[in-house]
């Protein structure tokens, strides 16, 4: 018997209630974890402990829409507070299961006694078939949200058609930008338009990138780029000229402070980074070229590089404290107003840097052909 309002319609109102009462469920676990002195979490992991009886670390997992790590670490705040054990699987000893302590459902349900009354009197107004109905609705529904929760939680992003990535900032306060392996040619600026953490576009190798609590990694294939000074015979100053149209441009937040690290070596390197707010700079493998615009910086901030390069130039703001530490040697080095050449190990500061709150504090190893550290 029609209603008279379109499906669509009913569609979406069902949906809108689910979320409603999702939510109003969320609202009222955190208050049960609340009381217990627990994260949200552990609640939950609590409560399907109680569904399910003994499980291993993995299917808590698995039904939490947790990472087994995450998991672990939930097991580990649960046993030690003492809501839960690790115990041996009967069945096959090299196993080890979490189960809840006895009496637990004694406490969750003196908590629980009241919602549960009160929900109670709404099932009972449903006849047999529409319960049935309900009870399948809602088991296909909590799969298909276990399902998504995982997805969201996922830790890698899937670069979409054009090479490019991007994540949302979420909760995160600070950001940290990895490179796992070697790279092309990378430009890297601050944007203060940016509502999302970061957003990356590549041509050529598209690397993987992955996010999580603010630390984002990217990572090429091994064979692409960890080894591209070895695959020419140490050449590196000349090896830009093969990968001139393989690059990377990734724009970070400026809303937060960043810090940055390549660990192993990178083509040719440019950051613009005057509008953001750098915690510490880290480059290990070297560069054939590298350029690095400076904000003012907040506190002592490090600035290391390592492994060998043609061309180096970073610029700090004018007036910027720094103290700068050069080992392995430099053919040309200019220091805003002072040239040095040939020199091998150097250590310089400028004026009043010793005492200085906000300084860089810069150390360049394994030797440079031109390099130019000056304020503008």
């Amino acid at each position: 018997m029609s209603s008279g309002v379109p499906r669509r319609d009913l569609m979406a109102a069902v949906l809108r209630a689910v979320r409603k009462e999702s939510s109003q469920a969320a609202l009222f676990s955190a208050a049960v974890a609340e009381r217990l002195g627990l994260a949200g979490t552990d609640v939950e992991c609590l409560e399907v402990l109680q569904d399910e009886g003994r499980l291993t670390v993995g299917r808590l997992a698995e039904l939490t829409g947790l990472t087994t790590g995450s998991a672990t670490r939930m097991i580990d705040r649960l046993e030690q507070a003492g809501y839960v054990r690790r115990v041996p699987d009967p069945t096959d000893r090299r196993r080890v299961l979490v189960e809840a302590i006895a009496g637990l459902e004694v406490k969750f349900g003196a908590l629980h006694d009241s919602i549960s009354r009160a929900q109670m009197e709404v099932i009972e107004a449903y006849d047999d078939g529409q319960l049935r109905l309900l009870a399948d609705f809602l088991r296909r529904s909590g799969e298909v949200a276990l399902a998504e929760t995982v997805k969201m939680r996922a830790p890698s992003e899937e670069a979409d058609a054009g090479g490019s990535y991007a994540a949302p900032v979420g909760a995160v306060t600070s950001g940290r930008l990895v490179f796992l392996s070697g790279a092309p040619r990378i430009t890297v600026r601050g944007d203060a338009t940016l509502t999302e953490l970061y957003r990356a576009k590549f041509a050529g190798p598209v690397p993987r990138m992955r996010t999580r609590a603010g630390v984002v990694t990217v990572a090429y294939p091994r064979l692409g780029w960890v080894d591209w000074r070895a695959q020419i015979g140490g050449q590196h100053i000349e090896a830009s000229a093969h990968w001139n149209k393989d690059t990377g441009e990734i724009s970070l937040n400026s809303a937060i402070p960043w810090s940055i690290e390549l660990r192993g070596g990178v083509s040719e390197w440019s950051a613009d980074l005057r509008t953001v707010r750098l915690a510490s700079f880290d480059l290990r493998g070297g560069a054939s070229k590298f350029e690095l615009l400076l904000p003012r910086p907040t506190g002592i901030v490090p600035i290391r590089v390592s492994g060998g390069m043609s061309r180096v130039s970073i610029e700090r703001p004018a007036g910027t404290a720094m103290s700068l530490t050069i080992s392995g040697g430099v053919s040309k080095l200019v220091v805003d107003t002072e040239l040095y050449k040939g020199e091998g190990h150097l250590s310089i500061q400028t004026p009043g840097a010793e005492s200085a709150v906000d300084r860089y504090e810069i150390e360049i190893g394994g030797g440079a052909s031109k390099m130019a550290i000056v304020a503008r």
